[in-house]
């Protein structure tokens, strides 16, 4: 993975480039910015020429996602809410005890802690905890969509593991391992479930070809809109 920089219709747009045995040039923007996936054998040459010829569209898509507000900073208050399947959870604080737990009780999220805890080890500890939470229940809710697609196609899943993915939402291995991010339990499931049908569709095509996306469809076939919901609620999150 590296960093460069093209001039695009007189703007100079900096992009992160990675390589893989795809067959295409793909272009993807968000938050981070624009990153180019490209076959290991494409030349710089090529690569720029895609760029070049996408010009338009990669600085409408760069100009609307630096219109969209910064992500909202958790900072561990009660009151503050959690985004949970399409919905929110609200927090609640009890500095009582020496360890920190996370329990769902309804649409409130009880998290305990040390009361003696401060500042940036505070912060870290319970957002540890909290990204522990996400991650236990997210193996618990996904593992399972994911199982059903693949069974769909005939295919097996070797293991589902849930964790933190900065750039991703899912990946599947040639071993048919199953990566998801955590961040997707704050999606409705039917967001949910485009991811688990994306991935799973991979068991049977590895790249984004057009074969691929006829898995896809036979497994959702209005993959495109949850698609685009996915890309449009992006921004949900909030950091800790």
């Amino acid at each position: 993975m590296t960093d460069h920089t093209i001039e695009l219709d007189g703007r100079v747009v900096d992009f992160t480039l990675r390589r893989s045995a795809r067959r295409t040039i793909g272009f993807t923007i968000s938050r981070d910015g624009l990153t180019v996936a490209a076959p290991k054998r494409a030349s710089e040459r090529e690569i720029r020429r895609g760029l070049e010829s996408k010009a338009g569209w990669i600085l409408a898509k760069l100009d609307a996602w630096a219109s969209r507000p910064a992500p909202r900073e958790l900072s561990f208050q009660t009151g503050e809410t959690l985004p949970w399947l399409g919905d929110d959870l609200t927090l609640e604080l009890r500095g009582e005890g020496v360890r920190t737990t996370v329990r769902l009780d309804g649409g409130t999220l009880i998290l305990r802690h040390d009361p003696d805890l401060a500042g940036e080890l505070r912060q870290r500890t319970l957002g540890q905890a909290l990204q522990r939470f996400y991650k236990r229940e997210g193996t618990a809710f996904m593992t399972p969509r994911v199982e059903h697609y693949a069974a769909r196609l005939d295919r097996p899943v070797r293991k589902v593991i849930v964790r933190d993915q900065k750039r991703r939402w899912g990946s599947c291995a040639p071993d048919g391992t199953i990566r998801l991010n955590w961040r997707l339990m704050g999606f409705p499931q039917a967001l949910i479930d485009y991811v688990c049908a994306h991935e799973a569709a991979h068991l049977v095509e590895a790249n984004h070809s057009p074969a691929y996306w006829r898995v896809v469809e036979s497994l959702m076939p209005d993959w495109k809109p949850r698609r685009q919901r996915m890309r449009d609620e992006a921004d949900r999150w909030v950091v800790f």
